[in-house]
C-alpha cells in the first residue's frame, strides 16, 4: 500500500462560514429580544466553531490515512479504443470512515494533458477496507500514454479546508496505431508479384522455394507452366504457372512518408499521418499473412532510417506496431528520394509508397513504384475497428 506523496490544502470556506454566519444571526436575534437566552447563544456560537474545527482536522487526517492498493490498466492499448481504469484505495490508522472521497487521475499523451477530471465518487470508505474508483477512458491518439498522478480529495461538510492526497504514481502504456480492416481487392497492388517475368532471371534458381501456382499471364516463362493443373482445366486456352520465392529476399517494400507537406496546415498534416500509419500497419499485416516477406522503411529523423524485415509472425508484427506508435513527421524530401531509389534497386522488389501529399510528385512518377496518396486510403479501407 502506497501512502500519499504530499497533502495539498485549499480553502473551502463556503460551508463553514455559512454555518457560522447562520449561528451568529440566530444568536443575535435571540439575545436582542430575550437576554435570558444568553447561555444558549454562547452554545450556538461555540458549537459551529467546534464543528468547523473538528471537520477541518478530520479532513486533513483522513487524506493522510488514504493508501493506494493497486491500479489496473491494460498493458496494450490501441488508438480509437477504450479501456477501463481501476484505482483501489484503502483507509489506514483512522478512527472514523472517510465520507465523500472524490478521486481523479491525470492522463497525458504527447502534448495533450487532461487533469481536470473526470471525478469518481467513493461514498463511504471504512477503516481497513478498500474501495475502487473506475473510469472508462477513450484513447484517440497513439504514442505513450502516461496515467497518473492520482488525487483523492476529502472535504467533510463544514470544513474550512479541502485536503487533497496526491499519489505521484505514474504508469506508461504504449498506444499502438488504430486497427484498419482493408478491402480484399488491396491484393491488386501486388498482382503477380511472384511472376518470373518481373525478375532478371527467367527460371527459378536453387535458393528459391515453390510457393504455389496461379493463372498464366502474358510475359510468364513457358518453362514454368504447371502441366498437371493446366490439363485439368476445361478451357484448353487456360494455363497455370508455378511460382517460386527466394526466402532471403524481400518481395515487397512499404515506404512511409514522414516529410511534412508544403501545403495545408498542421492539423491536416497530423490527420494524414495518423491515417497513413494505421494504413501501413494494416498493409503489412495483410501482405505478411499472404506469406510475403515485407520490408518496412521510414525516416524517423535526420540520418535516422528505420528498416524492419517482417515475416508472418506475431513477434514481427508487434515490433512493427511498436515502432509505428512513435513515428512522427521527422523526414525530409531529399532523404526520402534516396530511400525510394534504394528500395527500387533492391532485387526488383515491389515498392509501395504511402505519401502524405495529396498528389503524386514528379520524383515518384519517374520511379516504378505504386504511390498511395491520402485519398487512396479510404478507398482501400473497409472499417476502423473500435476496441473495448
Amino acid at each position: 500500500m502506497n501512502p500519499p506523496t504530499r497533502i495539498e490544502l485549499a480553502a473551502a470556506p463556503v460551508a463553514g462560514i455559512a454555518l457560522f454566519a447562520g449561528a451568529l444571526f440566530v444568536t443575535a436575534i435571540a439575545t436582542a429580544f430575550h437576554p435570558a437566552l444568553r447561555p444558549l447563544a454562547i452554545f450556538a456560537i461555540a458549537f459551529p466553531l467546534l464543528w468547523v474545527g473538528a471537520t477541518s482536522v478530520l479532513s486533513v487526517n483522513t487524506a493522510r490515512s488514504l493508501r493506494i492498493e493497486g491500479v489496473q490498466i491494460p498493458t496494450r492499448l490501441r488508438a480509437m479504443g477504450s479501456f477501463r481504469l481501476s484505482l483501489t484505495l484503502s483507509l489506514d490508522r483512522q478512527l472514523f470512515p472517510a465520507v465523500g472521497v472524490m478521486t481523479k487521475a491525470k492522463f497525458s499523451i504527447g502534448d495533450v494533458v487532461s487533469d481536470v477530471g473526470p471525478w469518481a465518487d467513493i461514498p463511504n470508505l471504512t477503516v481497513r477496507r478498500s474501495a475502487t474508483s473506475v473510469w472508462d477512458v477513450l484513447i484517440k491518439k497513439r504514442g505513450t500514454l502516461f496515467v497518473g498522478p492520482f488525487s483523492a480529495v476529502v472535504e467533510l461538510p463544514g470544513s474550512l479546508v479541502r485536503a487533497t492526497a496526491v499519489f505521484e504514481e505514474a504508469h506508461a502504456v504504449t498506444v499502438l496505431p488504430a486497427q484498419y480492416q482493408l478491402h480484399p481487392f488491396v491484393d491488386a497492388l501486388l498482382s503477380g508479384r511472384h511472376v518470373a517475368a518481373g525478375r532478371f532471371q527467367k527460371i527459378p534458381v536453387a535458393t528459391e522455394e515453390y510457393v504455389g501456382a496461379r493463372e498464366y499471364r502474358p510475359g510468364d516463362n513457358p518453362k514454368l507452366i504447371h502441366r498437371v493443373l493446366s490439363l485439368r482445366t476445361f478451357d484448353p486456352n487456360e494455363f497455370y504457372v508455378r511460382e517460386f520465392q527466394d526466402p532471403s529476399r524481400e518481395d515487397l517494400s512499404i515506404v512511409l512518408d514522414t516529410a511534412k507537406p508544403l501545403e495545408g496546415d498542421e492539423t491536416m498534416h497530423r490527420y494524414r499521418l495518423e491515417k497513413a500509419v494505421s494504413f501501413v500497419a494494416a498493409l503489412c499485416r495483410i501482405f505478411a499473412a499472404r506469406r510475403l516477406t515485407v520490408r518496412f522503411v521510414a525516416q524517423r529523423g535526420l540520418r535516422d532510417i528505420v528498416s524492419l524485415r517482417l515475416h508472418p509472425l506475431d513477434v514481427d508484427l508487434d515490433r512493427l506496431e511498436r515502432e509505428l506508435a512513435h513515428i512522427e513527421m521527422g523526414g525530409d524530401r531529399s532523404t526520402l528520394g534516396r530511400v525510394l531509389i534504394h528500395e527500387v534497386q533492391r532485387f526488383g522488389a515491389a515498392v509501395i509508397f504511402v505519401s502524405l501529399r495529396p498528389r503524386e510528385g514528379l520524383e515518384q512518377q519517374r520511379l516504378p513504384i505504386v504511390t498511395l496518396t491520402p485519398d487512396h486510403v479510404p478507398v482501400f479501407t473497409r472499417e476502423v475497428v473500435w476496441q473495448q
